[in-house]
C-alpha cells in the first residue's frame, strides 16, 4: 500500500507520501491554491503517479477532544472523497512534537516547508499506530 498523507489549510496544504514497504515518511510538497478544484486536479495527478492507496488527512481536534471542522474543512473532504481512494483522518494534536523533531532531521536538507513536515507528521503518526502491536480500546472502540 502506499499512503499520501495532508495537513489542510485554507490556503496552503503540505503533502507527504509513504510506501507501504518502509512505512517511512517523507514530506513532498506544499500546495497554495485558489479553489478546491485546483488542489483536487493535483492530487488526482499525484495519487495515479503514486500509486496511492489511503489518504491520511490531519483532523482539526480542541485540545479537549472536540472537533471544530471548518464548512471548507468538510468541502474539502468531500471532494476528496470523490477520488475514489481510501480517506483515513489523523488527530493533528498528537502529529506537533514529531513535526518539531522532524523539522530538526530536515534542517540542511532540501527546503521542506513546515506543511510539508506536519503532512509528515500526521501520516508517520497514523503509520506508526497501524504498525503498533499495542492497541488501545476507547471511547469508539479499538484505536
Amino acid at each position: 500500500m502506499n499512503y499520501l498523507g495532508i495537513d489542510w489549510g485554507q490556503k496552503k496544504i503540505g503533502l507527504a507520501i509513504a510506501s507501504g514497504e518502509m512505512k517511512i515518511a517523507s514530506p513532498i510538497l506544499t500546495l497554495s491554491f485558489h479553489s478546491f478544484s485546483e488542489v483536487v486536479s493535483k492530487l488526482k495527478e499525484i495519487i495515479e503517479k503514486e500509486k496511492i492507496d489511503v489518504i491520511v488527512i490531519g483532523e482539526p481536534v480542541s485540545l479537549s477532544g472536540g472537533k471544530k471542522l471548518a464548512e471548507s474543512y468538510k468541502s474539502f473532504v468531500a471532494e476528496l472523497e470523490g477520488l475514489g481512494v481510501k480517506i483515513e483522518f489523523e488527530d493533528e494534536r498528537l502529529s506537533t512534537r514529531l513535526a518539531e523533531r522532524l523539522k530538526r532531521e530536515f534542517r540542511g536538507a532540501k527546503k521542506v516547508s513546515d506543511d510539508e513536515i506536519a503532512a509528515a507528521a500526521i501520516l508517520q503518526s497514523y503509520l506508526d499506530r497501524l504498525n503498533s502491536p499495542l492497541k488501545i480500546r476507547g471511547a469508539r472502540g479499538v484505536i
